[in-house]
């Protein structure tokens, strides 16, 4: 197997479906500026097997350099332990020619693949790859969610969502820019609330819906003031992905939030979609307990996010 370090058009032309949005070239050349250099690198045997994109930081190897996962996208469906096993030598032989540090992979949780990122974290882990990170992702499955899904919750997230559909809370789709920009704004305000801001400014989610398909919804109170809001991407054909979503400071007597996931599952139950991302609940490893409590509540599971890393000598 051979290693060849493409341009991001090249790259985008073998490998034309990742099976995940951040996993393209687009959005990753969209993003270059958050990294010292993008690499655009494709691993061939007789014909092209794999691929990873990765952003170099401080003399570091990332993938994803900004994202919320990265690791190697297939080709075929079908790829060989070996040829991902070879890869991942290749690549460690890459980075030392490149005089890098070290090399830094986040999985997605395997929601997304199970045999193929099982494939990946067996592969890491045999060639010497620490696991730094394992991550709590949560997640709903659609199919759970039917004419009994309110008593399948627990017990709190049902009382609270009953608080919340006698509220005469109104959910809406956004249409144009200003009930979008409106919906990031709800969110911006809550998370300074808490003192957690945004990563990503409103300039830099407009262009990256100019490559991912995204929703934006609004949840109003009953006198029609938006007060909670959600963001979420079109990860694959039949996943999801909260990115960001929130409820104004003063309203959570009436459970925005709450009705807020009911209506986001509704509507994508609807849309024939298979499964709502949320995301993970945990950073660095470090849980936030309210969050895991409130995910696991609506009727998530939670599967691990690992990040592998290992030093270049």
């Amino acid at each position: 197997m051979e290693i060849l370090e493409v341009s991001a058009k090249v790259y985008a032309e073998v490998i034309k479906t990742p099976y995940h949005n951040f996993g393209t070239s687009a959005f990753n050349d969209l993003n270059k500026n958050k990294c010292d250099q993008v690499f655009y690198l494709l691993f061939r045997k007789s014909k092209y097997r794999i691929g990873i994109i990765g952003g170099s930081r401080e003399k570091s190897f990332y993938s994803p350099f900004s994202a919320p996962f990265g690791g190697f996208s297939f080709i075929s469906k079908d790829i060989k332990l070996q040829y991902i096993e070879e890869a991942i030598i290749l690549l460690k032989t890459w980075a030392r020619e490149k005089r890098l540090l070290s090399i830094c992979i986040t999985l997605p949780p395997s929601i997304y693949g199970r045999s193929f990122i099982a494939k990946q974290i067996n592969c890491f882990w045999r060639e010497g790859f620490d696991v730094s990170n394992t991550d709590l992702s949560y997640s709903f499955n659609l199919d759970n969610f039917h004419n009994d899904y309110i008593e399948n919750i627990w017990h709190n997230a049902r009382k609270n969502l009953r608080i919340s559909l006698n509220a005469g809370l109104d959910f809406q789709v956004c249409e144009n820019e200003y009930e979008k920009k409106l919906a990031y704004y709800i969110i911006n305000e809550n998370r300074a609330s808490r003192g957690y801001p945004l990563r990503m400014t409103w300039n830099q989610i407009k262009e990256t819906i100019q490559i991912i398909q995204a929703d934006f919804f609004l949840v109003k109170n009953n006198k029609q003031k938006a007060i909670a809001s959600a963001i979420v991407f079109h990860i694959s054909k039949t996943m999801i992905q909260v990115i960001y979503w929130g409820d104004l400071p003063g309203y959570s007597e009436i459970k925005p939030m709450n009705f807020l996931t009911y209506k986001v599952f509704e509507f994508y139950k609807s849309s024939g979609k298979k499964i709502v991302d949320i995301g993970p609940s945990t950073e660095n490893s470090i849980p936030n307990y309210g969050l895991c409590e409130f995910k696991e509540g609506i009727g998530c599971q939670i599967d691990p996010k690992f990040t592998f890393c290992q030093k270049i000598n």
